[in-house]
């Protein structure tokens, strides 16, 4: 039995093709930040060093965070056994720019679908609306673990091949986030668009946290299940589970106060980071429950 403290030399090291990787990697990176620039028409250096821009920083940040989670699945997604490294670098250079135009599809999705009664670009940039940043922050996250959930191999051989699939997951999740978008000011009793066009960060941080629980919770359901109608049932469950738990939850750790007030009249910040905290944690738990 080998002791804890025999050295053994990390293989990493000598692994060229690992450092292969990270500079494609670090290329998309580059690339991608590029694109949101390019899309969004604005200086990075500008709006992060010139003008200290918080929101802007939230919603890059939150884009770059999603580009990485994807950059790092495909990297994990297993390859043809006969493929060579080559191959296998081409293969992934592929799915990468395919996922990267996934997430600025979702940026346009924000702009036009989710949220239409007002211009993403004009609240971050001219407003600095730091609110609606973080939900479009875990948005992009969002739809990075449901990219990185239709990436995991299939239980079972279906119907459409790769990159179909992709695509279809990336539609059916993005319309279950629309009606996550409409259901959640419902249960909550919160005007959504409302409070996030006036620059409530304790909307944004409640809904941007119960946004990302959902989409956890869908690339959980997607792993397990490869039936679209299966993962649509079980969206549904998760809507009335989060917005039942989040109720009970909030009145054991907070008493009897009114979340409605304290999100919307005090925009109480704190009581929106517990919020999205406790979307999160009972995320986690219902996926190790499955």
């Amino acid at each position: 039995m080998k002791s804890l403290f025999d050295f053994q030399f990390p293989f990493e090291f000598t692994e060229w093709t690992i450092w292969i990787y990270l500079l494609q990697s670090l290329l998309f990176l580059w690339i991608g930040s590029k694109a949101y620039a390019v899309i969004r028409q604005v200086s990075l250096s500008d709006q992060l060093t010139e003008k200290d821009n918080p929101a802007f920083a939230i919603s890059f940040g939150g884009f770059i965070a999603a580009l990485g989670i994807v950059i790092a699945s495909v990297i994990q997604s297993p390859s043809p056994a006969d493929f060579t490294w080559q191959q296998e670098l081409l293969d992934a250079t592929v799915w990468t720019f395919g996922s990267l135009l996934l997430l600025l599809g979702a940026l346009f999705i924000n702009d036009f679908v989710i949220f239409p009664q007002f211009k993403n670009r004009k609240e971050i940039l001219e407003d600095r609306n730091t609110g609606l940043a973080v939900v479009e922050a875990a948005s992009f996250v969002g739809t990075a673990i449901l990219i990185r959930a239709s990436l995991s191999p299939q239980l079972e051989e279906v119907e459409f091949g790769e990159p179909w699939l992709t695509l279809i997951y990336f539609v059916v999740g993005q319309a279950l986030f629309l009606l996550y978008s409409k259901v959640y000011p419902k249960v909550a009793k919160i005007d959504l668009h409302g409070e996030l066009e006036k620059d409530n960060p304790a909307v944004g941080l409640a809904f941007g946290g119960s946004l990302l629980a959902f989409a956890l919770l869908l690339g959980a359901a997607k792993t397990r299940y490869d039936s679209i109608p299966t993962v649509v049932v079980l969206a549904l469950g998760f809507v009335f589970v989060l917005g039942v738990l989040r109720l009970a939850l909030h009145f054991i750790f907070s008493g009897k106060i009114s979340l409605v007030a304290e999100l919307q009249r005090d925009r109480n910040w704190g009581v929106g980071f517990l919020e999205a905290i406790i979307s999160l944690a009972i995320a986690v738990i219902l996926i190790a429950s499955f």
